[in-house]
């Protein structure tokens, strides 16, 4: 019977890679199908193709448009631009191609320390929660995350050779893509560190001289610093490194997030970190108690402490929204992986890709509802047919990027920036001062998302300049309503 089941087709398809690969990229297009194409996904990544698209124009970012992103996300986006008036399927299949490639690397990582079922599983449910937390486009974590999943196999290919030539090697090569994933998002830093720290405890166990071990380390350093050297010597050259220090180091200690002080705010913190807490302990506590495992071989302990590091990495700052959370599902998923080995476990396992299914529908459902191509080529139209200059003080950043004409009336275009409270301290200039300058020559076109005035989380002093302006001196020429609410409103002056 063993050795029926050995041959059996269900077995030799399920070794076979290929079509796992395959089954894999069918599962990342049915989870984002329905949304391919759609340019109101989410502001962030509507952001990116706009600075982008603004690069291409010859302008600088953290001088000519300001953001602290690092220049990384931007090139990506600036790539994307090229491909015209195609470049939100470009960007979006991209998108959907890294988390595939992404999903394929927890795969090989997870068959490392469970079986294929459970692997594949991994791989899943990558996919599926990423859609259900915010990375149904192109946030940065569905890029950056190929680059830490591949590092990570890399690392995993030299821990089963226990070589120390295999083990530098593939320290060197980790450390390229840590570095390059710096660029994209700095806090991937936490676990390039521990990447690093636990190959030379490994090789210090080979016995290697402590002074070589020094040189190692110091040259595994270099490597992952020298694309952020680049960039800074880059700027320094344009003499603009102020601008860039301010940007990528100082804004993000001098911003503020708000208390939690309402009762939405709260819950919305309360019961996503359950979730995350709760996936957390089941995917490690899981093991122990349902396999009664320990972490023994050297596998499972540098998999597990991945995953306590980019835990670690997310919690270090304090602040958090939905997508935040996308970093965690590879160490996460794979860590769980072994579960696939007890019937409970598989029930678990289960479990969490039906829940992880649930939550990309209403998330998919919830970006339906913002508006369509359609909707963005109904407002595009309607702001030439009067061309001016459009203030985007809350509302959709991929309106400024489908205009045909852009005018630059400050350089702080992102929606988020000049009436966040969070924000009043961590700008460039001063939100208040700023948004007064601009309406000395009045914008054309302001774009917001709601005419109700919510001070909760906002520059109260920037909100109301805003408002007051538009009772003196604007009219209402266009709303887009979803479900329950506004989320576009364009008001053109008189």
């Amino acid at each position: 019977m063993r050795s029926f089941l050995n041959a059996s087709p269900l077995k030799k398809t399920l070794d076979n890679w290929y079509f796992l690969y395959f089954c894999l990229l069918l599962v990342a297009y049915l989870s984002r199908a329905a949304l391919l194409g759609n340019p109101f996904i989410f502001f962030d990544e509507e952001f990116y193709l706009f600075v982008g698209g603004r690069m291409l124009h010859g302008d600088l970012p953290y001088v000519d448009i300001w953001d602290r992103k690092p220049i990384g996300i931007f090139l990506i986006y600036e790539f994307f631009h090229l491909f015209g008036p195609y470049r939100i399927w470009a960007y979006q299949i991209g998108a959907l191609l890294s988390a595939w490639l992404t999903s394929i690397f927890c795969l090989k990582i997870a068959r490392s320390i469970a079986p294929i079922g459970g692997a594949f599983c991994a791989g899943c449910l990558y996919l599926i929660w990423s859609v259900g937390f915010g990375g149904m486009g192109g946030q940065s974590p569905i890029f950056y995350n190929t680059l830490i999943t591949a590092a990570i196999l890399i690392i995993l290919q030299g821990l089963q050779k226990r070589t120390v030539k295999n083990l530098t090697i593939s320290g060197w090569v980790s450390m390229v893509l840590f570095g390059l994933s710096i660029q994209i998002k700095p806090t991937v830093a936490f676990e390039g560190i521990y990447v690093a720290l636990f190959l030379l405890y490994i090789l210090y166990k080979h016995n290697i001289k402590i002074l070589t071990l020094f040189i190692t380390a110091f040259g595994w350093s270099i490597t992952a610093l020298l694309p952020s050297f680049c960039v800074i010597v880059t700027y320094a050259s344009l003499g603009h490194l102020s601008e860039w220090w301010f940007a990528n180091v100082i804004s993000i200690f001098l911003k503020q997030d708000p208390p939690h002080n309402t009762l939405i705010s709260l819950w919305h913190w309360a019961h996503w970190g359950i979730i995350l807490g709760v996936l957390f302990v089941s995917t490690i506590g899981g093991r122990f108690l349902l396999l009664k495992a320990r972490p023994n071989n050297i596998l499972h302990i540098f998999i597990m402490g991945w995953a306590f590091t980019a835990f670690l990495g997310f919690f270090i700052f304090g602040s958090f929204a939905t997508h935040y959370a996308l970093p965690l599902f590879a160490p996460f998923f794979i860590n769980a992986a072994p579960l696939w080995s007890a019937k409970v476990g598989r029930l678990w396992l289960t479990f969490l890709t039906g829940f992880g299914a649930v939550c990309a529908y209403y998330s998919t459902e919830k970006v339906l509802s913002n508006g369509s191509q359609k909707d963005l080529t109904t407002i595009t139209q309607l702001l030439s047919s009067a061309p001016g200059c459009v203030l985007m003080d809350h509302g959709p950043d991929i309106i400024l990027d489908a205009l045909p004409h852009y005018c630059p009336v400050t350089t702080l275009p992102f929606s988020w920036h000049l009436d966040s409270a969070p924000e009043r301290k961590a700008l460039p200039l001063d939100p208040a001062t700023e948004i007064k300058r601009i309406f000395q020559t009045p914008p054309r076109y302001i774009i917001l998302d709601s005419d109700v005035k919510d001070y909760s989380g906002g520059n109260i002093d920037v909100i109301n300049i805003v408002h007051e302006h538009i009772m003196a001196s604007y009219h209402e020429i266009y709303r887009h309503k979803r479900r329950k609410d506004d989320n576009i409103l364009i008001y053109m002056h008189n």
